[in-house]
């Protein structure tokens, strides 16, 4: 897929589930407002509004519409998918997402990558040319959701297991190829982004594992 093809199929794409845009942004707001004012099913509420996004990307954005130019949308939707029922797994089943914003390092720049995915996010493409509906915006395109899931994982309190970061982490790095192919400069904070996210989540892990051995 060139670069026409790409934003033509996103402005496609943009108007014909609009205004769901619109909803996914009062989901994001939520799923804020449940990280700091608690209650008895938040982490439910923000797991579910997490697995949703991803699952959309999956099954309406890639498979739905960009596999009509390139077949390996088929898997790479079903891969996001799949990752939407591991959040659903992990922060349900097992309640090991537990999202609450708090006075540390983590919250802070889980709020700022947040704040990137909703609203720098679009700014760039804007300012890039490729403004909505051309560019892709959060909640209904992968990028900017992979940049929140980042922010939103950072607010949890409680050890992540790893698995939950993998693909994730290897989709900001593919990142690299719009930046290059299709100059979506937005991305490059997509991958700074994750590489930051997932070296403090994997330092909080360890924080957690020698604080319950004491």
């Amino acid at each position: 897929m060139n670069t026409e093809q790409f934003f033509q199929t996103m402005a496609e794409y943009n108007n014909a589930i609009w205004p769901t845009q619109i909803i996914t942004y009062v989901l994001a707001v939520f799923f804020i407002i449940n990280s700091i004012k608690k209650w008895k099913i938040s982490n439910e509420i923000n797991t579910v509004i997490l697995s949703m996004l991803w699952i959309w990307n999956g099954a309406v954005t890639q498979i739905l519409f960009f596999s009509e130019f390139q077949n390996q949308y088929y898997f790479w939707g079903s891969l996001w998918i799949l990752q939407g029922i591991l959040f659903l797994i992990f922060g349900i089943f097992k309640d090991k997402l537990n999202y609450k914003l708090q006075k540390n390092w983590y919250s802070y720049i889980g709020i700022l990558i947040i704040f990137y995915a909703l609203v720098i996010y679009p700014l760039l493409g804007f300012l890039m040319g490729h403004g909505f509906p051309k560019g892709p915006i959060f909640g209904v395109a992968p990028c900017p959701v992979c940049v929140f899931t980042f922010g939103a994982l950072l607010l949890v309190n409680k050890k992540i297991n790893i698995s939950v970061l993998f693909f994730p982490l290897l989709w900001a790095i593919l990142s690299l190829y719009p930046i290059i192919m299709l100059g979506i400069i937005a991305d490059v904070g997509e991958i700074a982004a994750a590489i930051t996210a997932f070296i403090l989540i994997i330092y909080r892990n360890k924080h957690y594992k020698e604080k319950n051995a004491n």
